[in-house]
């Protein structure tokens, strides 16, 4: 065996695995394929058509596909194709394999041909006669039971038009899949797409008539159910359709009022012509609730009970049954997968799996449930509740994302990818950002040095990272898999980082020992959080309706709690004396800090009336308030007894931004992709 070191990566020529300071990084079949064949021939010009004869075999593709793979193996080597550490771009000629190579073993090299030609990966010289015995031994065992699993190697690409795809529902025993496509400022459109037309690379717009799809929940022979906006009502809908539809006729049932229920998950059951949700109350902490909507009936809550640690996140109704499949997780990244009965309305405990998944399905067999890995987002796994045996049934290089379905011929499944990059921007010139194809989010700039800290999965794996000047991003902490980073902030003495896991977490960060030296659970929804001092920062905190300020110490104790009243705390980063409070009528104040901590709060100074905002950051007496929904920045000079509008201009800071000496930096999507696959099982 033999193992390739360049750069920071190496790769195992034996086994056909790369790593990254030793972790396993993922890589479906063609970018192993492609990084073997740039391992054989560094430092000199490939072609596209020496790509295209050894990755694809005389499978003639487009220019698009080679660079989108090319561009995806970037992506997992953390390589700027701006300033190429590893494949440099070559106009209108190829690329170049430019990094140092050296060996570390005494093996014979990887060969990309018997990599693409041999799935086993054996040498069949050397193990003939140990294949041929095992063989025997296989086809025994083989003839002994029942064969029943299916194997799942191909994909087929069904859409490749712009926007995100959401909300997949298929008529049973149909040929088509209905879906919305958001294209991010232009709307939600409905779309349908053909099974058996691998012609139709996009699929068919259809047009919703006089509703605002906001979710697709099922399709039947008949009817789409989905819920939406009619006249500015709120509704749940049930439209004549088919698959032969062109248009969303009015519908014949309906059940309005869902203006103050948030539904983060849906399903249908055709028996009961009822819906079933996940959601929670609007303007209330985010914690999902089981809900009925019966269109006669109206809205019902369903009370199950779970630990307070525990969320629900996903639901789905089994075909032609009574199960509703609902998975949970805690801030520990364990899922636990229940079996619901909805007639009898009893909850069963199906199965824990290690990781934090976000949405599942119940598979096509009656004991499976198929979902996105969480450890490796690029992997569908299907889970058999029976007897806990995993299988993989998609690898690929983008990431899957949220959206699943059971395709009608009853093997294989629709799921949905995407290719997000978030970059870090500077809104006017500051030093060179080492930006990756990863995600970028989340800055935040150092106090005591020149730099910035900020969140990154580079290389498929997700860590905190800090940039100095005229250097390269430095990783100073891996997150744990299952962590949803929603906030990050530096102390005053850079000592210690604050994160913010998926809102119901705190996280205490040491930079000096490079750990989580303390953490804490949130009862309720975190955010807005600010470091007052080297000792003291705040957040505010959500439960139900109401929201608070806490104050906590560096030993996360609660110092102080403000009355529900007052919304969220901020200091000045170059004034420490005063600390400012906005309260839920829009105003700011400023106080003592002793005065806060007292609960004195009576005694602060009425500043004046800012409109609202999402995030924000004061520094030299300026405040800079960012609305994510209206995507804009609205800056505002505090003087000692009112407020002075500055400016307001466009501005998408909604993964996060900060400031210091009047700089600002921000996160912001740089490219967006979605697209629908489906499996192909044989």
């Amino acid at each position: 065996m033999e193992r390739i070191q360049f750069g920071e990566f190496q790769f195992d020529t034996g086994a056909y695995e790369l790593t990254y300071h030793g972790q396993v990084v993922a890589l479906d079949p063609r970018m192993v394929a492609l990084l073997v064949f740039c391992l054989d021939n560094p430092n000199r010009i490939i072609t596209r058509d020496e790509l295209q004869d050894a990755i694809w075999q005389g499978v003639i593709v487009t220019d698009n596909a080679i660079n989108k793979l090319v561009a995806n193996l970037r992506k997992i080597l953390n390589d700027d194709p701006k300033s190429p550490q590893y494949i440099q771009t070559v106009p209108k000629l190829g690329y170049r394999f430019i990094a140092s190579i050296s060996k570390v073993g005494d093996v014979k090299g990887p060969n990309y041909q018997r990599y693409l030609k041999s799935s086993s990966n054996y040498n069949n010289k050397v193990l003939g006669g140990a294949l041929i015995g095992l063989l025997v031994i296989a086809v025994f065992v083989w003839n002994s039971i029942e064969d029943t699993e299916l194997s799942y190697g191909e994909n087929s690409v069904l859409t490749r038009v712009l926007g995100a795809k959401r909300s997949l529902v298929v008529a049973p025993k149909g040929n088509s899949v209905s879906f919305i496509n958001d294209t991010r400022g232009h709307g939600n459109t409905l779309w349908m797409k053909h099974l058996g037309n691998n012609h139709d690379d996009v699929g068919t717009e259809v047009s919703s008539g006089e509703y605002y799809i906001e979710s697709l929940i099922a399709q039947t022979s008949t009817s789409l159910i989905f819920n939406g906006y009619n006249e500015g009502q709120c509704g749940w809908f049930k439209a004549p359709f088919t698959e032969q539809t062109n248009s969303i006729e009015r519908a014949h049932v309906q059940r309005l009022g869902c203006d103050n229920l948030v539904a983060h998950r849906l399903t249908y059951a055709t028996k009961q012509e009822a819906i079933w949700l996940l959601g929670h109350a609007r303007n209330h902490e985010h914690r999902n609730t089981l809900y009925k909507v019966n269109f006669e009936s109206g809205v019902e809550l369903v009370n199950i009970a779970l630990p307070q640690d525990w969320h629900f996140v996903s639901v789905d109704l089994k075909p032609d049954s009574n199960d509703l499949l609902l998975i949970a997780h805690n801030s520990q990244g364990i899922s636990r997968l229940f079996d619901f009965d909805i007639e009898s309305q009893t909850l069963s405990m199906l199965a824990d799996i290690q990781q934090q998944i976000e949405f599942g399905i119940w598979g096509q067999g009656g004991d499976d449930v198929v979902y996105v890995s969480a450890s490796k987002p690029t992997q569908l796994q299907l889970f058999n509740t029976r007897n806990n045996k995993e299988q993989t049934l998609v690898s690929l290089g983008d990431r899957i994302c949220c959206e699943l379905a059971r395709h009608p011929n009853e093997k294989d499944y629709i799921y949905s990818t995407y290719d997000k990059n978030i970059d870090l921007n500077w809104q006017t010139a500051g030093f060179e950002l080492d930006n990756s194809n990863g995600n970028e989010r989340l800055p935040a700039f150092a106090n005591d040095q020149v730099g910035i800290y900020f969140a990154s999965n580079r290389a498929g794996h997700s860590y905190i990272y800090f940039q100095a000047p005229e250097q390269r991003a430095t990783p100073i902490f891996p997150i744990a898999e299952h962590a949803v980073l929603r906030g990050l902030s530096v102390s005053p003495d850079d000592r210690f980082v604050l994160l913010n896991h998926d809102n119901h977490q705190l996280w205490l960060l040491d930079n000096e020992e490079r750990k989580v030296t303390q953490q804490t659970y949130l009862d309720g929804y975190g955010f807005a959080q600010s470091w007052i001092n080297s000792t003291l920062f705040a957040i505010t905190v959500k439960q139900n309706k109401t929201r608070k300020v806490r104050v906590y110490n560096r030993q996360l104790q609660l110092v102080a709690e403000l009355p529900s009243s007052w919304v969220r705390l901020m200091v000045d980063k170059t004034d420490k004396k005063s600390v400012y409070v906005y309260n839920q009528q829009s105003e700011l104040y400023r106080f003592n800090l002793a005065d806060v901590l007292n609960g004195q709060m009576k005694n602060g100074a009425l500043l004046g009336e800012i409109a609202h905002f999402h995030q924000g950051v004061i520094e030299k007496g300026v405040l800079y308030a960012g609305n994510d929904k209206e995507t804009t920045l609205t800056t505002y000079k505090i003087h000692d007894d009112s407020l002075q509008r500055l400016s307001q201009k466009r501005f998408d800071g909604y993964y996060g931004f900060d400031v210091r000496d009047g700089q600002i930096i921000y996160a912001s999507a740089r490219a967006f992709s979605s697209d629908l696959y489906t499996t192909r099982a044989q």
